[in-house]
């Protein structure tokens, strides 16, 4: 079940966020989403949030997705998919032109995952990460779908 963040939800985005990212600050990361009117929407199963996404809506009809992740024992069952296709429901229904969102070069499933989506890349942000690595800017238009 794909649903709207709540509360209650913090503590379990949180350890989400660390596992799959190992942030220096998750829980300044998450506020900052929360602070910054992100939307995160979360993945449920047997009520246990396993999944969540977060997309910032951002100036002239774009938005961008900040985070997603999946619980490592959750991830290859379809989860990543159906919290990207929430994101992109929610875009489209804001009336949202483009949704964007940069990923590890080195992160294979997901560019995968984001281009069977209909992203492709754009450019690339050298250094993005803390440890160096470069990121792939990636797009997807969503007028006219």
């Amino acid at each position: 079940m794909i649903r709207r963040y709540m509360e209650r939800d913090y503590w379990d985005v949180l350890q989400i966020d660390r596992e799959a990212f190992s942030p220096s600050n998750a829980a300044y990361d998450v506020y900052l989403y929360l602070k910054y009117g992100s939307v995160i929407f979360v993945a449920e199963i047997d009520r246990r949030v396993v999944g969540y996404v977060t997309v910032m809506e951002m100036e002239g009809g774009d938005a961008k997705v900040m985070s997603i992740a999946v619980k490592r024992e959750f991830r290859g069952m379809g989860i990543g998919s159906r919290l990207l296709d929430e994101a992109i429901r929610w875009c489209k229904v804001r009336g949202k032109r483009r949704l964007l969102l940069e990923v590890r070069v080195s992160n294979l499933p997901a560019q995968n995952l984001y281009k069977k989506k209909g992203f492709r890349v754009i450019g690339v942000n050298p250094n993005y990460y803390s440890d160096g690595e470069d990121a792939y800017i990636m797009s997807l238009t969503l007028e006219g779908q």
